[in-house]
């Protein structure tokens, strides 16, 4: 039976592909720990039990019973639903299928052969790996990749074929995870770069024009859709109010610009460059959307670390686009230059039986699959999740008050431990938590304030009327309590339990 070199070329595009899917598998899946998630399964946690989301703080007593805009409400019940199912092997396994799922998407989108893909897509996934953890937000990743794919498969079709999926997607999304604005600002880009080539191309302004209106409902669609949810209007509020608090970057490294001398910044710096380069010396048509996408995303990334994924997805588009053609060119001229001897195939080329070559296609496959088994289930192993809490989190500081007895009173605790302390010891209200939104600036700025013994920070004590403090021992203001008299229950090198003396348990 004779094999065409069309379905050799299929059974290799088919090969790398899956070898990609599981390379990607394979670095998404890790220690599934995070500061914000034990507080997104808290909430997901109350959500089941209660039957409807959970719309006001009942974690803190800074901000006890205050509206709470829980946009990420159902993918905190996702979250939890494998965490309840199969612990920290189900929430691994979550992130993983969802990254993978969300490259995979990508690899069908973006043009050129399957090498390229490969190759671009690991680049892509080094990148995305920032937001890669088991929180809602790894929801919003997929979901974006899902809208560029709509984006490219209809947008050139007449009518308004794709706008019944466009609106399900939205309210999908808003009630998976507040980062629905990465989809507006996508459609933002559409329409303004519709503008771009409506000025650049006066000679095509009738189709210009259509495009256009196009783009404004897709907008008020995606508008309508993201309404759609229990927090209603308000959700729309939440981004603006998570980028309005001024502190972020001092609390949260996500939210810091990217620091260039860090060697994990720079597969960020050689998309960035390489779609540079891509749209300098491309002999394809470059459109507005590609323009301006590029332009935005990238200046959302070099703002804040966090939105590295969304550049990488867009950006990684726009190299398929528009490189291949141009590797193409430079492979042809390469070869022009080569003694005919060696630019020619050779005659006596051995061919390969399609029998061994699927027998080597399993074979790098199933190695693969089992090493993609075996790191799942090692990452997850409740041995080593115990060991990276310790390492990061007070959890024998946890473990010696359950055993001896909490301090009473109200608690001042780490920002960063506020979502485990709600999981593990719910019985104590936190004085902040990962829910910047919540908190705002003024709450944020009093914590700050305390921790770093700033100026009245006693004052600052005494207004929440703090009893005890759980926070790392580096802090400035736990030698300053010490000094002050105040008594300390427990210490390692990771937490310190300081207390009033009249607090201290029984």
């Amino acid at each position: 039976m004779i094999h065409s070199s069309e379905d050799n070329q299929a059974n290799l595009d088919n090969l790398l592909f899956c070898v990609t899917l599981l390379l990607v598998f394979i670095m998404s899946v890790r220690v599934p720990l995070d500061s914000d998630m034990w507080w997104h399964l808290k909430a997901g946690e109350w959500t089941v039990e209660h039957g409807s989301p959970l719309l006001m703080d009942v974690f803190s007593f800074t901000r006890s019973g205050a509206v709470w805009i829980n946009h990420s409400w159902l993918g905190e019940v996702i979250l939890y639903w494998f965490f309840k199912n199969a612990e920290f092997w189900g929430l691994g396994l979550c992130v993983a299928l969802v990254a993978s799922a969300s490259m995979g998407i990508l690899y069908k989108t973006m043009q050129g052969g399957a090498f390229f893909k490969a190759w671009f897509i690991v680049l892509a996934a080094i990148i995305c790996s920032f937001v890669w953890s088991p929180r809602p937000q790894i929801f919003s990743l997929l979901i974006f990749t899902i809208l560029l794919r709509l984006i490219l498969k209809t947008w050139e079709q007449n009518g308004l074929k794709g706008v019944g999926w466009l609106l399900i997607l939205f309210i999908l999304w808003s009630n998976l995870h507040g980062g629905y604005g990465l989809g507006i600002f996508l459609l933002i880009f559409l329409f303004a770069g519709q503008v771009l080539e409506f000025l650049l191309r006066p000679s095509e302004s009738e189709i210009q024009v259509g495009r256009l209106k196009r783009s404004i409902i897709w907008i008020a669609v995606a508008l309508a859709g993201v309404l759609i949810n229990p927090n209603g209007i308000n959700t729309l509020i939440i981004p603006f109010k998570t980028v309005g608090v001024q502190t972020l970057q001092s609390l949260i490294d996500e939210w810091a610009s990217p620091d260039f001398h860090q060697l994990a910044m720079q597969p960020f710096l050689v998309l960035l460059l390489t779609v540079i380069l891509s749209l300098a010396f491309t002999r394809n048509p470059v459109s507005g959307f590609e323009v301006v996408g590029f332009i935005g995303f990238a200046y959302l990334a070099l703002v804040a670390k966090r939105n590295f994924a969304p550049f990488a997805i867009f950006a990684t588009f726009v190299a398929g686009n528009h490189l291949p053609a141009i590797l193409a060119d430079f492979g042809k001229n390469f070869k022009l230059r080569l003694p005919h001897a060696l630019a020619r195939k050779s005659e006596n080329q051995v061919t390969i039986p399609a029998s061994l070559r699927r027998a080597v296609n399993l074979l790098i496959v199933g190695l693969l699959g089992i090493a993609a088994v075996v790191k799942w289930f090692y990452v997850t192993h409740p041995v080593v999740v115990s060991e990276f809490e310790s390492r990061f989190y007070p959890r024998q500081a946890v473990l010696y008050m359950k055993d001896s007895g909490i301090p009473t009173g109200k608690m001042l605790n780490s920002y960063g431990w506020g979502g485990y302390l709600i999981w593990n010891m719910p019985e104590t209200a936190v004085f902040v938590d990962g829910r910047t939104d919540l908190f705002g600036d003024d709450i944020l700025r009093d914590w700050l304030n305390i921790v770093d013994a700033g100026n009245g920070w006693e004052r600052t004590v005494e207004k929440w009327n703090i009893s005890w403090f759980l926070i790392e021992p580096q802090r400035p203001v736990a030698d300053r309590l010490i000094e002050k008299g105040w008594q300390v229950l427990y210490r390692d090198d990771i937490s310190v339990v300081i207390v009033r003396e009249d607090d201290t348990p029984d």
